[in-house]
């Protein structure tokens, strides 16, 4: 009994841990907010792919242009406004909302502004609170119902995706106020029926609700955001899509009279400066820019329309809800990657499934749930397409190999093989990514140039398998990307996998090392291919071991050398030394190494300081791989 439960722990190891560890990784890098960008990218794309929506014909825009202001001037004279907000008045409107800061208004001396509308009780006024040193205070006289805030918080990567619905004002804490959008929606709302009133949201106590209808609560943490800087209730914004949305007037097309009037009529009106010199362009998620008139018009309409239209809200799920989504399809992956199906079958699966994910993500978004898609298409992809590689040749090796002894014994070299490509490459650059975003956020333009480079590698598997296996095995591919021929006599190819694997990005500390190189040739009926190959991945492991650890070497030699009828090859550099006792696989793969070939490896920290990393082993003629390997 304890033998068969030692044997099914060895099996899980083989293959489940490695998948594990990929799940691990990337949802490691979720939690870091690596994959922040990608996934707010992915976003605004199903955002922009929806089908266009017809014109909300319950909001109208009225527009201060540039020309409007070339004729009434800058500030907007006070009599302007009053006279449009008049003339807006006789047309019956449910709500006019005045997205016009005190400072843009040219007050007379007498304060007629004030006097003039503080009876129109359906008029809304604004004002700025953050940042509160620079306060702009609403006009005077009005009462809180009739005043909302109109502050926006852009993502770092300068879009805007969410709009504030209420804050406690930051020069008294003790006074919660609310934005213009949601002053708007309540008096259009309640005009329509006296149970749609604001109150506490059910589900969340801390929301906004509008009879049944309770607006999600946005959390530093929702959906693609981690750790995200947020007001004290916000939602996503369900941007109306169409290039049409609203309709929308000029300041002059309301002089002239150039509208129907049941264009107004017990509809929300907003009136907003549009002139981008002093209304800067806003970039958003749906739209590529857009002003902050459209803004709140987009989020006031998306309140009414779910609502009174039962149109969706965006949603997100709860953090143990995505990663369990996470979870689950990293172990689909490892699971289509061990069953029996043809390689081919299974890469085409591969496909249609990850063609599927990003279908059913766009069509959930459709119905309010932004769900995680670039987490599951990584592990899906990284499982999915690795171990299809670990089993992609069983059924050649099953028809090559009589002795099923040999066949097993070939088969468990081709696993390791595969391992070893994956440990070198996407698993490498995976690591180097995680340690410079714990370092300091990478910009997105570095952080998809590194996942395009782990997207090339991941590719490159397959085709490198096809090669090494397929192909007699004498080829060996490099996790740069590069392929060399193994009938090179091995000071060559250990000279190839030198200068390939200093050369690639993400090992930045390559560039400042002063490296000294020298392989002494061995004889080349002494070493078979595989032995070859192998002493080749020893040298790239240990040369990437140098990339990800080596701080503070400015240092670094790679010998091959005969020694008393062997051959020792070495890599010493000069940086802090060895941190951890824990043996990671690449030095399990060197002992085993070194156990095929009789010989010995050692790594250990030098004094002062610095790291040898040795394998020494004798020469003898070319015999058989040894299966421990």
């Amino acid at each position: 009994m304890w033998k068969s439960l030692k044997e099914a722990i060895s099996n899980w190891r083989v293959w489940a841990l490695p998948g594990t560890v990929v799940i691990g990784l990337v949802v490691a890098a979720r939690l870091l907010g690596s994959l922040e960008g990608l996934e707010l990218l992915a976003f605004d794309t199903f955002l922009r792919l929806r089908p266009a929506e017809p014109e909300d014909d319950r909001i109208v825009l009225i527009g201060i242009d540039e020309a409007d202001l070339q004729k009434t001037g800058y500030p907007i004279p006070e009599q302007e406004l009053i006279s449009l907000l008049n003339t807006l008045q006789t047309y019956k409107p449910a709500v006019i909302g005045l997205h016009i800061y005190q400072t843009q208004i040219a007050q007379s001396d007498d304060f007629s502004l004030f006097r003039a509308l503080q009876r129109q009780r359906n008029l809304i006024v604004t004002e700025r609170i953050i940042p509160a040193s620079d306060w702009i205070p609403p006009p005077a006289g009005f009462p809180p119902k009739q005043i909302g805030f109109v502050d926006v918080f852009e993502d770092e990567d300068k879009h805007l995706r969410r709009l504030t619905l209420g804050m406690f004002d930051p020069l008294n804490r003790e006074t919660f106020k609310f934005s213009m959008v949601i002053r708007l929606a309540e008096a259009y709302l309640s005009a329509q029926s006296r149970s749609l009133t604001l109150s506490n949201g059910i589900r969340d106590p801390d929301a906004m609700r509008f009879g049944n209808t309770e607006l999600p609560r946005l959390e530093p943490n929702s959906g693609g955001y981690v750790r995200a800087e947020m007001g004290d209730i916000e939602t996503l914004i369900n941007f109306r899509s169409g290039h049409h949305p609203f309709r929308l007037l000029s300041l002059n097309q309301i002089k002239a009279g150039k509208f129907q009037p049941d264009w107004l009529r017990d509809r929300i009106v907003i009136v907003s400066i549009t002139d981008s010199k002093i209304r800067p362009i806003i970039f958003t998620a749906a739209q590529n820019k857009t002003h902050s008139l459209h803004l709140h018009a987009h989020t006031v309409s998306q309140i009414i329309s779910a609502v009174l239209d039962g149109r969706p809200l965006l949603k997100t799920w709860t953090d143990s809800w995505e990663y369990l989504w996470i979870f689950t399809w990293g172990c689909l992956a490892i699971l289509l990657g061990r069953s029996n199906l043809l390689p081919r079958t299974k890469l085409i699966c591969i496909g249609i499934v990850q063609v599927f994910l990003i279908g059913i993500s766009y069509l959930l978004l459709l119905w309010g749930w932004w769900i995680p898609i670039v987490p599951i298409a990584l592990v899906w992809l990284l499982n999915g397409i690795g171990y299809t590689a670990f089993y992609k040749y069983d059924w050649v090796l099953r028809s090559r190999l009589k002795d099923k002894q040999l066949m097993v014994e070939e088969r468990q070299r081709t696993i390791e093989q595969t391992f070893n490509v994956i440990h070198n490459g996407p698993l490498q650059t995976l690591a180097s990514l995680l340690r410079r975003t714990q370092d300091s956020p990478p910009p997105q333009e570095q952080l998809l140039s590194a996942l395009e480079r782990l997207n090339t590698e991941i590719r490159g598997i397959s085709e490198h398998l096809k090669q090494e296996i397929l192909t007699q095995e004498e080829s060996l591919y490099l996790s740069s990307g590069a392929q060399i021929d193994l009938k090179l006599p091995i000071h060559e190819l250990f000279y190839e996998v030198y200068s390939h694997t200093l050369e690639r990005p993400e090992f930045s500390r390559f560039k400042t090392l002063k490296v000294a190189c020298q392989f002494e040739p061995i004889q080349q009926s002494l070493l078979s291919v595989d032995q070859k190959r192998d002493l080749c991945r020893f040298l790239e492991e240990a040369l990437c071991n140098i990339g990800k650890h080596a701080e503070g070497a400015t240092h670094l030699s790679i010998t091959g050398t005969h020694q008393k009828g062997g051959y020792t090859l070495q890599v010493t550099d000069d940086g802090v030394g060895i941190k951890s006792s824990v043996e990671g696989e690449g030095t399990r793969y060197a002992r085993r190494l070194a156990s095929a070939l009789n010989g010995k490896f050692r790594r250990d920290s030098l004094s002062p300081k610095g790291t040898r990393c040795e394998l020494s082993f004798p020469l003898t003629k070319s015999r058989s791989w040894s299966s421990s390997l």
